[in-house]
């Protein structure tokens, strides 16, 4: 039981001198190499953590997470809380049987501590001192975010959510298709006003002209408009709905238009008999 007891404190003992940060400086902007993963074609997976220290603002942090395997092939996954611009993303780049993981530095920093967790297997090294600049075959790239796994699924500091994209506009952006049973809009104003007593409904005649002038119908964007910026699902299912109650309106009119004048021809067939 002892033995297993000093075995147990030697491995812990092991593991945090394993633990211990390098110190390092950012000498300018720009792709700097923060750990390199030697032999084997560069092949591997770990994790690779980057921390301010001191000073009167909260630590800041980059967590990389990344794979490199036999082929071409790499990806990476990336964590910060740094709003204050020391980073703007990461990758991995090779270069004549090592991989390199890259970040790539907005402004200089005197303190930056580096450390390589030892989980994983052939875990890169973090490099000490002045960081050397970047350079090399590109295999991965994400931008620094909250979260993002290679560019692909994005959480911005703002919490916008992008999927397919590192540059989410709105609350969630999607680049590419999207597959649901079922999507619920929340809206208002929803257009029944169209049937009450007091809407203005336009003619033909001015809808005809409208369109004759504008080559698009009332309300309705143009077309270069839409293709270049898009539209809401919910204004847009408004206004074709606006659009379908008035043209139940219109044929409602001109039902009875038909029904007054088959009246009137009934009339006159009478007329004609006598």
């Amino acid at each position: 039981m002892k033995y297993l007891i000093l075995l147990f404190i030697l491995i812990s003992c092991s593991n945090l001198q394993a633990q211990t940060p390098a110190s390092a400086t950012v000498n300018a902007s720009g792709w700097k190499r923060v750990a390199h993963v030697d032999g084997l074609e560069g092949r591997g997976f770990g994790k690779i953590s980057l921390f301010t220290i001191g000073g009167s603002s909260a630590p800041y942090y980059l967590d990389i997470e990344w794979f490199k395997d036999w082929t071409v092939t790499g990806g990476l996954s990336i964590k910060s809380n740094s709003k204050a611009g020391f980073w703007t993303g990461a990758r991995l780049t090779y270069d004549n049987d090592t991989t390199f993981i890259e970040v790539n530095f907005s402004k200089e920093l005197s303190s930056l501590s580096l450390l390589s967790d030892t989980y994983g297997w052939n875990v890169a090294k973090v490099y000490s001192g002045a960081l050397p600049n970047g350079g090399g075959t590109i295999r991965a790239e994400a931008k620094a975010g909250q979260l993002s796994l290679n560019d692909q699924f994005f959480v911005g500091y703002n919490g916008f959510v992008g999927i397919g994209t590192n540059a989410p506009k709105e609350a969630l952006s999607v680049n590419g298709n999207i597959r649901a049973q079922e999507i619920k809009v929340e809206t208002s104003n929803w257009p029944d006003y169209v049937f009450k007593e007091d809407y203005k409904l336009k003619t033909l005649e001015a809808v005809a002209s409208f369109v004759k002038e504008k080559g698009h119908l009332p309300e309705i964007p143009k077309a270069t408009d839409i293709e270049k910026q898009g539209y809401s699902l919910n204004e847009m299912d408004k206004i074709l709905l606006k659009k379908i109650e008035e043209l139940t309106l219109y044929l409602i009119e001109k039902d009875n238009e038909l029904k007054m004048l088959r009246e009137e021809m009934e009339v006159l067939k009478t007329q004609t008999k006598n």
